[in-house]
């Protein structure tokens, strides 16, 4: 895909948010240069087993950018970067505030040389707040933000995501901003410096909790995507030991629901009649376990019931519908080793 054919990116990035956003532009057809000091390598390289030099995620995420690997510290390595930068459209670091200013590579110093940069901060807390040069990770970001409240297990414990949510988010929203800033140049607009800020990235996942909660409702005991407080919206194990995600959230998809697995007397009129405290859940979960995951999705496969398997991630590669999607696809290391990526989740 060469939506951002002829684009150049120097890309100062480490370990998840900034290198899966450049991975991405890339992906979208932008040359990516990923530079790294010997003194401040990727810590991304030596997470696993060693493939040709370094762990797979690494490879994953930098396999289609082109590295380089100089002290910028020193004042040759220093006029290589100023050098770069005249030729690049965007340059990109993820060190926390005034970092790239002492090493003579900030905002100020890059628009010197090059006035039309596009210039991405990404830092954990925004710049400018009381924690903007605080240590943090992902799991940080998401207490902050409120969205660990709403991750917990039924004695109210909150439950550690087993992926990055924050890191992710930030990254997405890094190359939002930064394509906004593409056509604002493309327009005539001239530069820009962007700060994004993980924690903050992580506000529009409180969309629907925060709504209820300013319209004065119980965000808890009215949410009806959480899984927990309705029947027609929730996980059930199967009787190999599988799940499947019921997501049958509006009336319509439940009773095509309860026709199609034959149980007419769980039709209701109303959204409202779905609530555990209106409706037996432990009925619902015996009968998910009278059939296999796969029975179920073959019985409902096909009609309007919103009900899918949840996938094990030893599962993804084969499943039919990330085959059918593209999910994965096949890259090549410097060496010639064949491993597998994380496709662009778009099309043209």
């Amino acid at each position: 895909m060469q939506l951002l054919q002829n684009i150049k990116i120097l890309d100062f990035t480490r370990l998840l948010p900034g290198p899966i956003a450049t991975h991405l532009l890339a992906q979208m057809g932008a040359k990516v240069t990923k530079v790294e000091s010997p003194k401040r390598m990727d810590y991304t390289r030596y997470m696993g087993p060693q493939i040709d030099g370094a762990s797979a995620a690494f490879h994953q995420l930098n396999h289609n950018k082109e590295s380089l690997i100089l002290d910028y510290n020193s004042e040759e390595g220093k006029q290589q970067i100023w050098d770069l930068a005249k030729e690049s459209d965007v340059f990109i670091e993820q060190f926390r505030p005034g970092a790239m200013d002492a090493w003579g590579l900030g905002y100020e110093a890059i628009k010197q040389v090059n006035p039309e940069i596009i210039y991405v901060s990404l830092t954990g807390y925004p710049k400018g707040s009381t924690h903007e040069k605080e240590a943090g990770h992902d799991f940080n970001y998401l207490a902050y933000s409120g969205l660990m409240s709403l991750i917990k297990d039924e004695k109210g414990k909150p439950i550690v995501p087993d992926t990055q949510i924050a890191d992710i988010g930030g990254a997405y929203m890094a190359i939002i901003a930064l394509q906004g800033a593409l056509i604002k140049k493309l327009q005539g607009g001239g530069g820009s410096h962007l700060n994004v800020s993980l924690s903050k990235s992580i506000a529009p996942f409180l969309a629907i909790p925060y709504g209820l909660y300013t319209s004065k409702m119980d965000y808890r005991q009215f949410n009806l995507i959480n899984g927990k407080t309705t029947v027609n919206y929730a996980a059930y194990q199967c009787s190999d030991g599988q799940w499947v995600a019921l997501a049958a959230m509006e009336i319509k998809f439940w009773n095509n629901f309860c026709e199609v697995v034959g149980k007419e007397e769980w039709k209701r009129k109303h959204e409202s009649e779905l609530f555990n405290t209106q409706f037996d859940k432990s009925e619902i979960a015996a009968f998910f376990l009278t059939k296999t995951r796969d029975e179920w999705c073959a019985l409902c496969k096909g009609h309007d019931v919103c009900l899918a398997p949840i996938l094990e991630i030893e599962e993804l590669e084969e499943a039919p519908f990330h085959q059918a999607q593209g999910t994965f696809e096949i890259f090549t290391t410097d060496k010639g080793t064949e491993l597998r990526t994380i496709a662009l989740p778009f099309g043209v």
